[in-house]
């Protein structure tokens, strides 16, 4: 079995990698937009066969999938902050839409039958009212900021190519996630390099935004395996949330990280942080997913202390 990880480079492709890379009876094939040439990056993915390859670049794309031939491909290609959406729409929507559009179309001219997971965002689901949790699929969708809607756009291709052209699309609504690897920007990498930073001296308080909001966080370890069991064992045009069904807060992920550290350490609110929460709980129903097989591995815990684990180690050097 031929398996393309397509933007192998993120948080998802790195993952699903070190996920797929014990196992046998595969080929790993994967797209990253730098030079092929970069050691590191060879000897990171030594088990997979890399292309460099812009899924903005229409021909490019095709020729990879010419050259490979894949039977299933993971679209991890994507421009995937809310925030840095509001400051570059274009960018968003040429990425996630424009290079989705590219993706679906070089598929159905080359390889036809292969299976494609695209992974969506919870972020589709815009603002609802907290007697409709926990949000299921079929709740409407509203998206709210430009990377909602780029994601909402995807979706709309992928079906649209599945209804018109029958390409075996496999979708996701996933909601917040974190692992070793995330970059700064997001909540638990932001509190835990703060922390590292604070046990190594460099400051002595971890500055904070809204502490209050509650979200459905999984482990980017759990996410991968929820994608792997999408495609093998889920229905093709279908669309499954990915997530844990449990919410914690903002404070509760901070206290943990901060407990693992072993010591008092001072919070102060940074004005420039706080952004209102129109949403106080989050949380979706993994319902669907849970009847494919699919069970949550890793705990809060181990992925917070895992996290921080990574961060120190990378501050060492």
């Amino acid at each position: 079995m031929k398996i393309l990880i397509v933007g192998v480079t993120g948080l998802a492709g790195t993952h699903l990698y070190e996920f797929l890379k014990n196992k046998e009876s595969i080929d790993i094939y994967a797209t990253l937009r730098q030079s092929s040439k970069n050691e590191n990056i060879r000897g990171q993915f030594s088990r997979a066969k890399i292309f460099e390859c812009d899924i903005n670049n229409f021909s490019v794309l095709e020729t990879v999938f010419n050259d490979i031939r894949p039977d299933i491909i993971f679209h991890f290609a994507a421009f995937v902050s809310v925030h840095r959406s509001f400051k570059d729409p274009l960018a968003t929507f040429r990425a996630n839409i424009a290079g989705t559009a590219n993706l679906l179309e070089a598929s159905k001219r080359v390889i036809p039958a292969a299976k494609i997971l695209i992974p969506g965002s919870a972020e589709e689901y815009g603002k609802a009212l907290q007697k409709e949790m926990p949000i299921r699929e079929e709740h409407p969708l509203n998206p709210n900021n430009p990377y909602a809607l780029s994601k909402k756009m995807q979706e709309d291709l992928a079906l649209y190519y599945h209804r018109v052209d029958n390409l075996n699309v496999y979708l996701t609504r996933t909601f917040h996630y974190t692992g070793t690897g995330q970059p700064l920007g997001f909540v638990c990498s932001d509190f835990a390099r703060q922390v590292v930073d604070v046990e190594q001296g460099r400051i002595k308080q971890i500055k904070v935004g809204n502490l209050d909001a509650k979200r459905d966080f999984s482990d980017i370890r759990d996410v991968v395996s929820a994608y792997w069991e999408i495609i093998n064992k889920g229905n093709a045009g279908e669309i499954y949330n990915v997530c844990s069904s449990r919410s914690f807060s903002i404070r509760e992920l901070l206290d943990r990280l901060v407990s693992f550290a072993g010591r008092d350490i001072p919070i102060e609110i940074d004005t420039k942080k706080l952004r209102p929460s129109d949403i106080p709980v989050f949380v979706g129903d993994n319902t669907k997913l849970k009847n494919l097989g699919w069970a949550q591995k890793y705990t809060i815990d181990e992925t917070l202390k895992d996290v921080l684990r990574w961060w120190r180690k990378w501050a060492n050097g």
